[in-house]
């Protein structure tokens, strides 16, 4: 599905298996992945984009938002074919710390762990379009938030959600640093928010009125 101009959305429906969200973005000849999601349904995502005239084929790119098997899996099957894949340096050390342990939790079979490149606080170029990279730990150590800065857009990850949050109660969840990077991610004014599952929210105004209602519904208990 296409947001805008060079993003475009593919959002996880079926309530049946858990999987991300995978978002993608398309410049000149860069094509960029935000959290491929499990590696058995990359087929029916290869379907998408190329309904979309994009070829799985020309993904040169991957990011990973954090380590947790939905948004993982497809990421190292997508290095297999070439693409170069970034995580957070923490991310990396804490999944080979505790990887086997927590693949376990969900039934997953932990593979070999390789990555091209870190993501860490400051700036990062996708195909010439400036993107800021933000260090949002609270749902796992090495969680990274990405923010594409002229068209204001927020890939948060399992950071935060349309009306809700992302869990503290796994291996490396913190409540009080997942609060901090909720501010930190309100701090920039997304005028849209493109999470790692439920519906993007598009416009300043209801992103907005989400930050606020995270705040008062949750941060109590966080």
């Amino acid at each position: 599905m296409k947001v805008r101009d060079n993003l475009f959305a593919y959002i996880w429906t079926d309530m049946r298996a858990n999987n991300c969200n995978t978002f993608l973005i398309r410049k000149e000849k860069a094509v960029c992945l935000i959290d491929p999601g499990h590696k058995p349904f990359l087929p029916q995502l290869f379907q998408s984009m190329r309904k979309d005239g994009v070829s799985p084929d020309e993904v040169s790119s991957v990011i990973v938002t954090h380590g947790h098997p939905d948004h993982l899996e497809g990421a190292l099957d997508l290095r297999k074919k070439g693409a170069l894949v970034g995580i957070h340096p923490q991310e990396e050390a804490f999944l080979k710390e505790i990887g086997p342990h927590f693949a376990r939790m969900f039934g997953w079979s932990m593979p070999e762990l390789s990555f091209d490149f870190h993501l860490q606080e400051g700036e990062l170029e996708i195909g010439g379009e400036r993107f800021l990279v933000l260090e949002t730990p609270g749902h796992s150590p090495g969680s990274i938030s990405l923010f594409w800065e002229e068209p204001r857009v927020l890939f948060a990850g399992d950071v935060v959600f349309a009306q809700g949050v992302g869990r503290t109660d796994f291996p490396g969840g913190d409540g009080g640093l997942l609060k901090e990077s909720i501010r930190r991610c309100r701090k920039l004014q997304p005028a849209m928010l493109m999470p790692g599952h439920g519906e993007p929210l598009k416009t300043p105004k209801e992103v907005d009125r989400n930050f606020e209602l995270i705040e008062k519904m949750y941060f109590s208990y966080l």
